[in-house]
């Protein structure tokens, strides 16, 4: 067997060869693009990032250096651009990137939760992506592992513009490697030269877990901004914009719920005021804890709530008939898992990296 090894990967090279298809030992990916072909996102060239080394720390069972080699690429697409102080969008260009992805890098740091006797689901888990000058962006390990779409979050280390073909642009080309969110509507969380990620279970805040309360009812929703109670959301919450969302709704544990829609008040209407003045840090190192009064939470990015591509909101929402549970509970259409819509819910804290 070990003599047909060397036969079938000269063959297997003699196939792609003739039909003039290239393979690409770095990636496991095919550069069989052409720049005449259908692909509109590959008709410029690529540049090369300059790379580094990047560390693994915090609650995960070994620590240590990611070995890169071991990984395909992956692609994704970007217009990069922010808001400004006024408000207006400052477009600096779009782009296709090449590079590793954090759902395929992190994938053999096993987590080992402080908190894993009190509370076991990887719910309450958070990321921090660090660089050389100690700047971060944040992310959920929900939006890399439990979200409906993986592969989203890449460390880029190739860089090719997408043109339009009616008109001559010249979108800069960066140097070094990059974290890209090709998910955020603004690129708040791109972030260079990452040299670290950390890993942590939320810690600001001890809210005590009670799965058999003899009454789980909250009536209104508590939401704190570092360690500042800013709003309170009662029943009087449906004078705000409303949404419905349908729903299949899937859980870890039990699997399919039969719940077929979601409906109540849009999440941001409560919380754009307190967030606006520092919009751009908040989408870029915000979190937020969301916690029933049962002590059930889960931890979201403040991104992964309102700064999508997608453009799909949250939701506080309100059951349609009197269930004997809390008269809200967080809906986002986004999350794969039914266990990220805390019912019960009495408290959402937002807290900066």
């Amino acid at each position: 067997m070990r003599r047909l090894i060397p036969f079938l990967i000269l063959t297997i090279c003699v196939v792609l060869s003739s039909c003039n298809i290239i393979p690409d030992a770095i990636s496991g990916a095919t550069r069989g693009y052409d720049a005449n072909g259908n692909s509109f996102y590959h008709r410029t060239d690529e540049t090369k990032l300059q790379t580094g080394n990047i560390v693994v720390e915090g609650e995960v069972k070994a620590t240590g250096s990611i070995r890169f080699k071991r990984y395909l690429k992956r692609e994704v697409l970007h217009k990069q651009a922010t808001l400004n102080a006024e408000g207006k969008i400052d477009f600096v260009g779009a782009y296709r990137y090449r590079g590793y992805s954090l759902f395929d890098l992190l994938n053999p740091f096993i987590l080992d939760k402080k908190n894993a006797e009190e509370f076991v689901p990887a719910t309450d888990v958070y990321i921090i992506i660090e660089n050389n000058k100690g700047e971060r962006v944040t992310f959920s390990w929900a939006e890399i592992y439990l979200s409906h779409t993986m592969h989203q979050v890449i460390i880029a280390t190739e860089q090719a513009s997408i043109e339009p073909y009616k008109r001559e642009v010249d979108y800069p080309k960066g140097s070094v490697w990059k974290v890209v969110a090709s998910g955020d509507l603004f690129a708040y969380r791109e972030l260079e030269n990452p040299t670290k990620i950390i890993i942590n279970s939320f810690d600001r805040k001890h809210y005590p877990i009670d799965r058999d309360l003899e009454d789980p009812y909250s009536p209104t929703v508590n939401l704190v901004f570092n360690d500042e109670l800013k709003c309170v959301v009662d029943a009087d919450a449906s004078s705000a914009p409303q949404m419905r969302y349908k729903s299949v709704f899937y859980g870890m544990g039990m699997g399919y719920h039969d719940t077929p829609y979601f409906e109540g008040p849009m999440l941001s209407h409560f919380v754009n005021p307190h967030i606006e003045q520092n919009y751009g840090e908040w989408m870029r190192n915000g979190l937020a804890f969301i916690v029933g009064k049962d002590g059930f939470r889960n931890v979201v990015s403040v991104s992964e709530l309102f700064n999508r591509v997608d453009q799909a909101e949250p939701i506080l929402a309100i059951p349609p008939v009197e269930s004997g549970r809390g008269h809200f509970r967080l809906y986002h259409p986004s999350a794969f898992y039914a266990d990220f819509s805390v019912r019960n819910l009495a408290e959402i804290y937002f807290f900066q990296e």
